[in-house]
């Protein structure tokens, strides 16, 4: 029988009626025209008759004497627990969709039963059909469950009638169980150590934060003190219902920015979610004292452990803007944030700061579980993470993949959770949350659309100015001095050929910026015109294209 490891068997401990632990995706398909009315109900019939399981779907809960529990291979799986239909009444709209998707997510999956269930949804606008997926956690992770749907489609629609998603086996490898494996180990090495000098008592609780950092080697690093983060809304202990807001920005838009400021694709979606939620707060009279802080997963691979097998991933805290920085000097802050974390983490050791983050994390989600929010400070206010997709446009059974959004779940003591997913040039992001403890939550998604706006307008302006103010610094008056300036250095005459070559560069010079300030003028006189066909760069990948940055503004 397969065993849970420590990881998995968190996920089954910190699950409770209030916040379910299962991960939930949602992708919207185009039916082809002639199959448009009755899609939703003959994909439904067809996906009864594929009654092969692969592991871990046929996997269920088995309970021991000693109350641990390990999966237990089901023989054969009831596929009509498992598959829903349901309709909209047609025309549905995406708030009715978004209503729907929010209530499943709501509900906890049945443990009696393999841990997944498929649901299909009809009656959409344009006789679209939505497919939403929802596997527990300790099966499976968000980034896995992506790539099998991803592998269970095809880039024509002819090679697209491939087999269903339980058929696709979800098992962990080797190298992963043996990472997972280290990390069990190192939590319990760094709650030994940590045990022996943190007292978590609330009065000394940041007396003993900082002795875990002691605990786990990392006393003498410059990371921010953990359980200092303002306590908001985003806070609370979650009730039982989950609402879902969802967003889209064009990629291309992105990648303008992160190749204008020199900033990646993550720091500005950071930038635009941290807008959005200042504004939120605001608009209720909760200014923010102090920047929120964000829970970021994060790669602590080397640059020479690209090839290493087994996972070094992190869940690191971020400290994002303070509350009176325009749109560019908080994305300037945030860009500094994330890579002093990274810099810092890696610098003094890898395994350290996962010892570290693990201690940190754990003891947020058990405040979380028992309620002891009031008197334990927050280490974060919320998780905000980032999952890379398919560059190519799919097709699933037929059916146009149009829209895919995560749906992930809210950790213990937080109501709001933030996730973007690429794909096909689109950068599609859901906002799950308590609509109880936040009520009125949908109006952030719009707010991150605003942000985006004002973001991009401040940064072409910045842009704009930057290559304008270089221009007038190459007048005819100006480039004589500078000509005379170098040809001294370098006891040149006009009469020399290397004195001509240096001219010629100086006024190809000025030529570039002037195209630079006309090309970014037109830009914004369009507020940026993209590509919808430009090729979509995903996350760190902009920063590499150095070629075609304008300007580093920050």
């Amino acid at each position: 029988m397969p065993n849970l490891s420590l990881l998995d068997l968190s996920f089954i401990i910190f699950e409770s009626a209030k916040t379910p632990m299962h991960v939930t995706g949602l992708v919207v398909l185009d039916p082809p025209k002639e199959q448009a009315a009755t899609f939703a109900q003959d994909l439904y019939a067809d996906f009864l008759q594929q009654t092969d399981v692969a592991a871990p779907f046929n996997w269920k809960l088995n309970w021991s004497f000693t109350g641990k529990p390990s999966w237990k291979v089901v023989p054969a799986v009831n596929l009509e627990d498992h598959l829903r239909i349901t309709m909209l009444p047609s025309p549905g709209t995406e708030q009715q969709l978004q209503q729907v998707v929010g209530r499943l997510h709501s509900q906890v999956l049945d443990r009696n039963k393999p841990l997944w269930e498929v649901w299909l949804i009809g009656g959409l606008e344009n006789d679209r059909v939505a497919l939403v997926l929802k596997v527990h956690h300790s099966m499976v992770d968000g980034v896995r469950a992506s790539r099998i749907f991803t592998q269970s489609c095809a880039t024509t629609i002819e090679e697209s009638f491939t087999k269903p998603l339980w058929q696709c086996d979800l098992r962990k490898t080797a190298s992963e169980r043996i990472a997972e494996t280290h990390l069990t180990d190192m939590v319990f090495k760094a709650a030994k150590q940590a045990s022996k000098q943190v007292s978590l008592i609330p009065s000394m609780f940041r007396l003993g934060s900082k002795l875990a950092l002691k605990a786990v080697n990392l006393a003498d690093s410059d990371l921010k003190i953990p359980f200092t983060a303002p306590k908001t809304p985003f806070n609370l202990s979650p009730k039982r219902s989950r609402a879902v807001s969802l967003g889209q920005f064009s990629i291309a838009k992105l990648k303008h920015l992160s190749r204008i400021t020199g900033a990646s694709m993550n720091d500005v979606l950071f930038t635009v979610s941290d807008i959005a939620l200042n504004r939120y707060l605001n608009d209720r009279s909760l200014p923010l004292r102090k920047p929120l802080v964000a829970m970021m997963p994060m790669n602590l691979r080397g640059k020479n452990e690209l090839e290493a097998k087994g996972n070094k991933m992190s869940i690191g805290h971020v400290e994002l803007g303070r509350a009176d920085l325009s749109p560019l000097e908080r994305l300037e802050a945030i860009q500094q944030a994330t890579s002093d974390l990274k810099k810092e983490a890696l610098n003094i050791s890898p395994d350290a700061y996962i010892n570290y983050s693990l201690l940190v994390n754990g003891v947020s989600l058990i405040s979380g579980k028992f309620g002891l929010n009031s008197f334990i400070p927050p280490a974060s206010n919320l998780l905000i993470s980032n999952v890379p997709g398919s560059k190519d446009r799919l097709y699933f059974m037929g059916a146009e993949v149009k829209e895919q959004y995560p749906v992930s779940l809210l950790m213990p003591g937080q109501t709001l959770n933030i996730t973007f997913y690429s794909n096909a040039g689109t950068m599609y992001y859901s906002l799950v949350a308590c609509n109880q403890s936040l009520p009125g939550f949908e109006v952030i998604a719009g707010y991150m659309e605003d942000a985006l706006h004002e973001l991009e307008q401040e940064v072409m302006d910045a842009a704009i100015s930057t290559v304008a103010e270089q221009i007038e610094h190459h007048d005819d008056e100006t480039l004589a001095v500078e000509m005379a300036v170098t040809a001294a250095r370098n006891s040149l005459t006009p009469e020399d050929d290397e004195f001509e070559r240096l001219y010629l560069d100086k006024q190809k010079r000025v030529k570039e910026l002037e195209k630079q300030l006309e090309k970014l003028t037109g830009m914004l006189s369009v507020t940026v015109e993209v590509d919808p066909l430009a090729e979509a760069l995903n996350q760190d990948d902009i920063e590499s294209d150095s070629d075609t940055k304008v300007v580093n503004l920050l």
